[in-house]
């Protein structure tokens, strides 16, 4: 309990300062989104999207902490992270699908592969050891 504490302690650290209030609430409000499987790094990152989007507001505009985790107004942020993590795990393996053309068709540009990158070809199993050394490449 004392590590959440700590854990919450960060996130706020992150909200605007002059907009946080209801202590014992907001720690209540983070425990659950933590217990209801929300990650810590999610949820930080949420705080600080939050308060990166608030910025430029009147302190009017942007909620108080306890009212913001009240809402549930974090959950839309913590689903934009996921979206965007999904989003680039996809792009990620779009790149690898293209490097792993490059290889079997030995691509003029497979030169340019560096070893990371053969690596994780090779650990994604889109080519094999020996497709790479036909290709002149190594890991």
């Amino acid at each position: 309990m004392a590590a959440e504490d700590d854990e919450a302690e960060k996130m706020l650290a992150a909200y605007p300062h002059d907009r946080v209030r209801g202590k014992a609430d907001r720690l209540r409000r983070i425990r659950e989104a933590l217990d209801a499987g929300t990650g810590v790094e999610d949820l930080l990152q949420a705080v600080t999207a939050y308060a990166t989007e608030g910025a430029g507001f009147t302190r009017s505009k942007v909620s108080f902490s306890d009212n913001w985790f009240r809402s549930g107004r974090w959950r839309a942020y913590v689903e934009d992270i996921a979206k965007s993590r999904e989003e680039t795990k996809a792009k990620q393996a779009e790149a690898l699908a293209g490097l792993a053309g490059w290889v079997t068709d030995r691509h003029p540009l497979r030169r340019h592969i560096t070893p990371g990158q053969v690596n994780a070809l090779l650990a994604a199993k889109l080519v094999t050891q020996a497709q790479i050394q036909a290709a002149g490449l190594r890991s």
